[in-house]
């Protein structure tokens, strides 16, 4: 079992400036460092750069069809303009394809799995699952690079129940938004709850980590653990609130650091 000697973490890319003023990657590093204290170099970098026009080939017109059938935005805009047909406002991008393109720009020296690369962004990241044929928003996905949408931590899980019941019966009106969200809070993550948002996103940067040491297993299913592969946010909040891990995930992280010294910091 092997570790991967250097950790990149990128401060979060911009689209959204609610989202992006949410997240501290100075606490996440703190916090990977806490759990793996002698396994490897960490490193904050600024914003991973991108052209805008190589992500957006990326981006989901349909969710109701694979990225494979999507409408070619290039060659079509010059008849029409597409619709967008999501449920959404919120752009959506094709994750694993959003990754292929980042993954381009890393330099060959850190494309080895000696490293490991975490990009925040508020770009709100999507797969496409089989069973029901459409996408879903992520919070993360892992691989190299992997992706961290603090959008996804908002949107992509779900609220309670009650939640979208009382949006339902309140109807549209700014107020009764405002009403709802003030009921429920503590039970859901907004855009400006920087200190959950950051929490939420330790959780995924340890999977993204897990995802490397474990080959390809990021996931828990111990509802306290932070590897927790939430669907709800309440999920999420509760394994934000334990701060820990499984003693199985707890066991393999310390074995880890006793078995690599300390690396040199950056």
């Amino acid at each position: 079992m092997d570790f991967p000697r250097f950790i990149h973490i990128y401060h979060q890319t911009a689209s959204a400036p609610a989202a992006a003023a949410a997240l501290d990657a100075k606490i996440v590093a703190e916090e990977i460092d806490k759990i793996f204290p002698s396994c490897c170099k960490i490193d904050i970098r600024p914003p991973f750069k991108y052209e805008e026009k190589m992500i957006e080939h990326a981006k989901i017109a349909d969710i109701k069809q694979p990225f494979e059938k999507q409408p070619n935005h290039e060659q079509d805009s010059k008849k029409k303009m597409i619709p967008m047909i999501t449920t959404t406002t919120i752009p959506l991008y094709d994750g694993f394809v959003m990754q292929k393109k980042l993954a381009e720009i890393i330099p060959d020296v850190e494309i080895s799995l000696a490293h490991i690369h975490i990009i925040f962004t508020s770009l709100l990241t999507c797969t496409f699952s089989e069973d029901d044929w459409r996408y879903h928003g992520r919070a993360v996905i892992c691989g190299t690079p992997s992706i961290v949408s603090t959008t996804g931590i908002v949107e992509a899980l779900a609220k309670p129940r009650e939640f979208y019941l009382a949006q339902l019966l309140g109807g549209i009106a700014e107020d009764n938004d405002y009403m709802v969200k003030k009921k429920f809070a503590g039970r859901f993550i907004d855009y400006n709850d920087e200190d959950k948002i950051t929490a939420a996103s330790i959780n995924y940067a340890l999977q993204a980590i897990f995802f490397f040491i474990t080959s390809g297993e990021p996931f828990c299913n111990n509802k306290d653990c932070r590897l927790l592969n939430a669907h709800w946010q309440e999920d999420l909040i509760h394994t934000i609130e334990k701060r820990t891990l499984c003693s199985h995930h707890r066991n393999l992280a310390n074995k880890l650091s006793k078995s690599h010294p300390r690396a040199e910091r950056f």
